[in-house]
């Protein structure tokens, strides 16, 4: 196959909690990562294992993670005044490298690859971004069905919902990115209102 790919075991839509919220963000590398590995740690994780080395290869959609937080890292030391939110969007929408769902031959792996491969040097230069609070978070949680006590747990405040929330909760919020699960034939209204923030220079095309 002609990299990059998403792999067969990454995980793809539809999300089963919150469907109209596209997942993943975005695709970073996941696949035979030389990782640093601990003494401390055998190399599996069978009890009897007691074998240890410096590196290993390992795969996973977890270790992706490690990559975006990096990429997340590098552009924020760039913009230290920024929200996680801000830099995020700058990562979804700043010239991520599309890809190309044909060349697995699945096209539904397109639900896979959120807004394409992560490209941090091109997000230094955050332009338009889709900003957002925690409330708006909240409210969309609450239009979910997420009652007080989860609420709680989440943000360690006393939270009640409004009683006159939309219950387009999911697409009101302030995303760098839009979804809907429709049934095939049956016409939908999906409206997705989105607030963009210029960060970058005043004057730019």
């Amino acid at each position: 196959f002609t990299a990059p790919i998403v792999a067969s075991f990454s995980s793809k839509e539809p999300n089963p909690i919150t469907q109209d919220l596209l997942k993943p963000n975005i695709t970073a590398p996941g696949v035979d990562i030389l990782a640093a590995w601990s003494n401390a740690a055998p190399v599996s994780m069978d009890l009897l294992d007691k074998r240890v080395v410096d590196f290993n290869i390992i795969s996973g959609i977890a270790m992706t993670c490690h990559h975006a937080t990096g990429a997340a890292a590098y552009v924020m030391s760039f913009h230290p005044d920024k929200s996680p939110v801000a830099i995020k969007s700058a990562l979804m929408t700043t010239d991520a490298y599309p890809l190309d769902a044909t060349l697995d031959g699945n096209e539904a792996a397109e639900l896979g690859y959120g807004a394409g491969e992560i490209n941090p040097f091109k997000a230094i230069n955050l332009g338009l971004v889709y900003d957002t609070n925690v409330d708006s978070y909240i409210n969309m949680l609450c239009s979910q069905g997420y009652n007080e006590t989860f609420l709680r747990l989440l943000t360690g405040e006393f939270i009640v919902c409004s009683s006159n929330l939309s219950n387009n909760g999911v697409w009101e919020l302030n995303y760098p990115s839009i979804m809907v699960i429709g049934k095939v034939s049956e016409p939908f209204l999906a409206p997705f209102p989105r607030t963009v923030t210029n960060v970058g220079p005043a004057k730019s095309t």
